[in-house]
């Protein structure tokens, strides 16, 4: 079940971060240093694809794809157990990616 919290690794033309994200109910929310993520997903069999806007609330943390301010993202990603290994691009310039491996740490309380 992909409902959770999950650690995401990314790694794009600019460098390498990592944060957070919580899948829940089709609604996807996170965080890393300077950008807030919060969009929705939907899974298909081992699938899962995403569609994420990203905020920057800290102008002087960068980008690790090198897009100044706000973008949107859509992902596409395999999940294997609890690790998704996934590409994402930026809905306004698909030649704009990273590669992104998200491990589940947790299950949402019941």
């Amino acid at each position: 079940m992909v409902e959770g919290f999950w650690i995401v690794q990314y790694e794009g033309m600019r460098g390498a971060g990592g944060g957070v994200a919580m899948f829940i109910k089709g609604k996807v929310f996170g965080g890393d240093t300077g950008y807030l993520y919060t969009g929705s997903y939907e899974v298909r069999g081992d699938f899962v694809r995403a569609h994420v806007h990203v905020r920057n609330f800290l102008p002087d943390v960068p980008s690790v794809l090198g897009v100044v301010g706000d973008f949107e993202l859509n992902i596409e990603g395999k999940i294997e157990g609890e690790v998704i290994r996934a590409a994402g691009s930026v809905a306004s310039a698909k030649a704009i990616g990273l590669a992104l491996k998200l491990t589940k740490r947790f299950d949402l309380p019941t």
